[in-house]
């Protein structure tokens, strides 16, 4: 699944840089841009919200084949891979028998983390949105439990974009952007305009030490700050640290061969 190179849906406070409002809009939107993009990489390109328009291949099962049983002589369970997932069953005692498992009875597969649905077409038909139609789990299964009947076995891929009988599912994928984050990209964005108009900003240069008069100053390099996710700046650097203390670079995925991977509609 394609995984966005830019942040999405970010918004930045700038309530503590003076004259914002007076700006000419041209200069807000390229701070926005500048502040958002780095302060997104600097804290593992986690937050913000994305939508995402998915075909999903096909619904997980959980249903057990015949013939796995508990053994009821011999008093053991009969583990086996089911849709690559490992289950136990039995049947002794004259039981109802079936699978031991935590799975819902219909549920698809989505890239997560799912933030909030927005729409499911399914069958030629829209969903209600409402929660009585489904509902997700752990960030990253859709669960329908309005019927009877369940999401499609196979999804048809083929379909053309926006038609009414293709399985399509459209949500917000990712983390909403903390209000501090936010704070912090307003303070990282003035300080971009005051570079930009040539005015004296706390952006760091490139000076390590400078010696004027007797007096001695030594300045943080800045490729140690940029190699370590950092600014510069005392406040904005005391939130990235706090949201991101290991340095990560992305977030941290997983890959899981028994998933059924849906597809996503990228264009047009």
């Amino acid at each position: 699944m394609p995984v966005s190179s830019a942040p999405c849906n970010w918004s930045i406070n700038t309530l503590c840089v003076e004259g914002w409002d007076e700006l000419p809009t041209e200069l807000q939107d390229t701070a926005t841009e500048y502040a958002t993009l780095v302060l997104w990489a600097a804290t593992g390109r986690r937050y913000g919200l994305c939508e995402m328009t998915v075909r999903p291949c096909g619904r997980v099962c959980t249903n057990c084949p015949q013939g796995y049983s508990y053994d009821l002589y011999g008093g053991t369970w009969v583990p086996y891979i089911w849709n690559g997932t490992w289950r136990n069953c039995w049947c002794g005692d004259g039981g109802p028998g079936g699978c031991c498992t935590c799975d819902p009875a219909c549920q698809v597969y989505l890239p997560g983390p799912v933030d909030s649905i927005i729409s499911v077409r399914v069958g030629g038909e829209t969903l209600a949105a409402s929660g009585a139609a489904y509902f997700v789990l752990d960030q990253q299964f859709l669960v329908r439990i309005d019927s009877s009947e369940c999401w499609p076995d196979c999804s048809d891929q083929s379909l053309a974009p926006n038609d009414p009988n293709a399985f399509e599912v459209v949500y917000l994928r990712g983390t909403a952007v903390p209000g501090i984050l936010q704070t912090a990209a307003g303070t990282l964005a003035g300080e971009y305009v005051k570079a930009c108009q040539g005015q004296p900003c706390r952006l760091p240069g490139r000076v390590s030490n400078v010696a004027r008069s007797g007096i001695s100053v030594s300045m943080v390099d800045v490729d140690t700050l940029l190699a370590s996710g950092l600014t510069g700046i005392l406040e904005v650097d005391q939130v990235i640290v706090a949201l991101n203390p290991y340095r990560l670079k992305g977030r941290t995925r997983f890959y899981s061969p028994e998933l059924e991977v849906g597809r996503q509609v990228t264009w047009p």
